[in-house]
């Protein structure tokens, strides 16, 4: 199993931080997010920060 930090950027208040779980190399469990935007025109964008193997 895969830990995946990434940050969603685009948000009124500064980029949002969460963490999905990938496990045997097909399932992708993450909560979804919503966030608040300036204007209809604003990039939203992820970045992957961090991938950490969980267990053996």
């Amino acid at each position: 199993m895969y830990e995946i930090t990434y940050e969603i950027h685009g948000d009124e208040s500064g980029p949002v931080i969460e963490t999905a779980e990938l496990s045997d190399r097909t399932s992708l469990n993450y909560t979804a997010s919503m966030i608040s935007t300036a204007s209809a025109g604003t990039n939203v964008s992820v970045e992957i920060t961090d991938v950490t193997a969980q267990g053996g």
